[in-house]
Parts: C-alpha cells; structure tokens; sequence
C-alpha cells in the first residue's frame, strides 16, 4: 500500500513536518512493508518555507532581523538550488513571536519582513523569490518593510517618520517618497504565496476580518480600517498603486497591497503553488490513499483551503482522501462533501492547553487505528 502524508502545520502546536514525521513512524511500524512518503505542505504560512525547501533540495538559512515588536530575532528562509529564496513573512513578522498580551497591531511592524528581503536580495544576489505572507502580527499596510528597503514617508508637516513605523502611524502619513527604493528590487521577480482574497479595507478587508485576532479592539479597528484606506488612496494619488480592491490585497494586515504595487509582486495561491514545487500531482499517481489534516477543520476547510486543494489533486488522481485534523469545528459535517473519511485527535473533552499537550500522543493513536482499519479493509478485498 501507498500513502502520502499530505499535512499542513497544526497552529501553535506541531509544524507540519513534524506531524507527518510521528504519522510516518506508526504507520510503518504497524505494517512496516507500506510505502508511507512524508511531504509536509503548507499555503504561505508556518511551515511553508521548509516544505519546499526540503522538497528542493535547499538549505535553510538564517539571518537577524527585528520582530514585529522591533526585537531582535532569528529569521529563518530557504535557499534553493537554482539560485532562487523561499520565505514566510511571518517568521519576521508573525503573530507566533509575540506573546498573547503582546498582541496590538497598532504597535507592530513588518519592517524585519523589509530587513529579511534585503539581505536576501544584496547580499545573497537572490532576484526570484517567493514570500508566504500567513500568520502575520501586523497592520501596517506594508509600511515598515518598505521604510526597511529605502522608501520614505513624511507627515503633515513633511517631517520624517521615524523607523520602524507601526499600524498607528499611518495615520500620520501625508506624502511617499519611493525614489530611494532598493534599486536592485526592478531586477527580481517576487510571487506572493498565499490564499487570502481579502480586500486592503471595508468590510472585507485586513482591519475588519483579522484585526481583532491580532489584538485590536472595535475602536483600534475602526482606526486601522481608516488608516488603510487614507494610505492606499494616497498611494493612488501618488501613481505608486492601481487600486484599493484588489483581492488579496488585505492579506498579512496590507502587506499584500504594498507587495504588489510598490515592489511589483505576483499573487498566486499559496496552496497551489506548493503543491506544483512539490510535483505532488506526480507523487499520487498511483497512490492508495492521502491523508491530509490541520490544526483545527470547520466548513471553511471546504471552501479553497489547503487540504481542500489536496483532496481535489487527488480526486483528479482517483486517489480517495482522509482528513486528520487536531479538531472539527462549526459545521463539520460539510467536510464529507469533500472527504471519504473525517477523524478529530481530541480523545476527550478537555482545555486547549491539554489538547495540544497531547497532540503526539493522540496522532500515534489515531495512526495505530488507522493503520489497523486499512490493514483490514485491504485483506477483505
């Protein structure tokens, strides 16, 4: 038998190479004579960067940068064997690295995003690359990691911002000064891995709809949706952006919007453009199964998420798919729509703290039970 391990990073918990490695061990220790192939995913945010650095055959490097709190940190990216970079934003600039209490995206930055680009692109000469930009502390619209690669911006007084600049200084921004942009950013060609189609403001936009999981009250929202949208008209006005609708726009809390119209990024599914680094397609073809899993799968897992996109590969491949995620919830049982089989972790009710703590634990049992259900399904054909 053929089974690919298919999994996204279960958030805050295991990373998804780390899941695929404890399912990849019980499965073959239940019937040792499987193929069991381990190929870690991820959409653009944790763990995307070492999924397809491994795949490639890169080495993962590191760098210091500042956080989204301006601490120093180490970042960590993927250098590929033609040449070519692989980073998430969030390994700069992500919520993972801050504390819950820390959480106010009127006080982070993404301007250790900015410092990981420019190392990248001067000092390792790197003109393709490609940034996931899930998981991310900030609503800043981009601002730091443009102030970390030359761009300069005045307020009302035409006195300078100071670095790095936060979600709140928006407000103070009244002219964009882009002549001292990295020159060497018109030499790369950057594609923005992610699956976030949200607009820069309004009611679907990065204040609204991820604002408060990154600490912002009603009133920081309504403040940050302001900000937003004053900057992206002024950006407009300024000949520096197209548009203030784009979807995917509003992804990593604007910086989406100023990827795309000040260092001239292509967006692309995050999800599938994994999978294709990933010659996934070829991997399935003559597979038995695929399991695939998150942290936590709710009906949204259905509508263009990570492991919705790998059901629908393997669907194409006539591969039939089962879902092992850490919890299921609100409306969960959409998820048969989508999936021939549906497990949860969680052996009991108990406290999110617990859950997590138990989450090796609970895949070596779920992977022991499961290895023994396709043992038997497989002796009755």
């Amino acid at each position: 038998m053929k089974i690919i391990l298919a999994f996204d990073s279960f958030k805050n918990c295991l990373a998804s190479p780390e899941v695929c490695r404890i399912l990849q061990q019980t499965l073959r220790q239940t019937a040792p004579d499987w193929q069991v192939i381990a190929m870690p995913l991820g959409d653009g945010g944790e763990g995307t960067a070492r999924a397809v650095t491994a795949a490639g055959n890169g080495s993962m490097q590191q760098y210091t940068v500042h956080d989204p709190l301006f601490r120093p940190c180490q970042a960590e990216w993927g250098l590929l064997p033609d040449n070519s970079a692989v980073l998430e934003m969030a390994t700069a600039s992500g919520i993972e690295l801050i504390s819950y209490e820390e959480r106010n995206p009127m006080l982070t930055t993404t301007y250790g995003t900015g410092e990981l680009l420019k190392h990248i692109i001067c000092e390792h000469q790197i003109r393709q690359i490609t940034i996931g930009i899930g998981g991310s502390a900030t609503v800043d619209c981009g601002i730091g990691m443009l102030q970390a690669l030359g761009v300069k911006f005045y307020d009302q007084g035409d006195q300078l911002l100071p670095c790095p600049a936060t979600g709140k200084d928006i407000a103070r921004i009244s002219r964009i000064d882009n002549s001292g942009l990295l020159p060497e950013i018109r030499e790369c060609r950057i594609k923005i891995a992610s699956d976030v189609t949200n607009e820069l403001c309004g009611p679907n936009g990065a204040a609204r709809v991820f604002g408060p999981q990154k600490g912002a009250d009603d009133n920081m929202v309504d403040f940050l949706e302001n900000n937003l949208q004053n900057f992206g008209m002024l950006a407009v006005a300024s000949k520096l952006a197209d548009n203030i609708t784009t979807p995917g726009d509003g992804a990593a809390g604007g910086l989406g919007f100023a990827l795309r119209n000040f260092l001239h990024a292509e967006s692309t599914s995050g999800a599938e453009l994994v999978l294709q680094l990933l010659d996934f397609d070829r991997a399935i073809r003559d597979a038995d199964w695929v399991i695939t899993g998150e942290g936590c799968s709710d009906y949204q897992t259905c509508h263009g998420k990570l492991c919705s996109i790998v059901a629908a590969h393997a669907h194409k491949a006539k591969v039939p798919v089962m879902l092992l995620s850490g919890a299921l919830g609100e409306r969960a049982g959409e998820l048969s729509e989508t999936f021939e089989a549906v497990f949860a972790l969680s052996a009991k009710p108990c406290s999110l703290d617990e859950a997590l703590q138990s989450t090796p634990a609970n895949l070596q049992r779920m992977g022991r039970s499961i290895g023994n259900i396709l043992q038997l399904t497989r002796r009755s054909l």
